[in-house]
């Protein structure tokens, strides 16, 4: 007795796919494109008119957009609306195909899994890493969600403490420079021009930091231009 997925996948054009199972689509080498445009078009339809296998058949075509060469401007909206999706939906489809080949998809997970790791990371071995994650532990979709968004910010603090290094040292650097200068004082206010003017040749680096910092103050408080149509 033939599957759902067996039932959808013997509607589709046979010599545009090479193989068909609920996560995806392999499509034929060295296809027509006028055969892809038509594979394309009936997965739409069974996309709207199918009762069920809903996130097979968004995979499917996420496959057919993702491999099915290159894309004419508007074509995902043209293919969402025709399947009933949103578009953005479809461009998720779109990436998470792109990045997790059919034959790199884990059959133990679903759909919603391979989205979810799809979504958050782009590098192959990472994306393996966590679909081997989620089959080995068997999570549950909000499980994984979970997992990757503690896994991400935890990221974002060690990149932003990493950002923000530079900054402190150059901090400690300047308020060092500042408390010199102050200790200093006596000495500097009895040059003469010729050493003020050598000095400023020396800082002159310096110069244009404050410069800058001048600059982005007046930048940041200046206020936004008025529009021409208010009253």
């Amino acid at each position: 007795m033939r599957t759902d997925v067996q039932r959808l996948a013997a509607s589709l054009p046979a010599a545009a796919i090479t193989r068909a199972t609920r996560l995806g689509l392999t499509l034929a080498p060295h296809t027509a494109p006028e055969l892809r445009r038509e594979l394309l078009s009936r997965v739409a339809q069974l996309t709207r008119s199918a009762t069920g296998e809903r996130h097979t058949l968004t995979a499917w075509l996420g496959d057919v957009l993702a491999h099915g060469g290159p894309l004419r401007p508007g074509q995902i909206a043209a293919c969402a609306a025709a399947a009933g999706l949103d578009a953005g939906t479809l461009r998720n489809a779109k990436m998470v195909c792109a990045r997790i080949p059919p034959s790199r998809r884990h059959d133990a997970l679903s759909w919603s899994h391979h989205c979810e790791i799809a979504i958050a990371f782009s590098v192959p071995d990472e994306i393996e890493r966590w679909l081997s994650l989620a089959e080995t532990e068997e999570l549950p979709t909000a499980e994984l969600r979970r997992r990757i968004r503690v896994h991400l910010a935890a990221s974002r603090r060690v990149t932003n403490a990493a950002e923000s290094e530079p900054t402190f040292r150059l901090m400690r650097e300047l308020r060092a420079a500042a408390r010199v200068t102050d200790q200093q004082r006596a000495v500097w206010k009895t040059w003469s021009p010729s050493t003020a003017r050598l000095a400023l040749d020396e800082l002159q680096p310096l110069v244009q930091f404050v410069d800058a910092l001048r600059a982005a103050i007046v930048s940041d408080a200046a206020p936004l231009p008025r529009d021409p149509g208010a009253n």
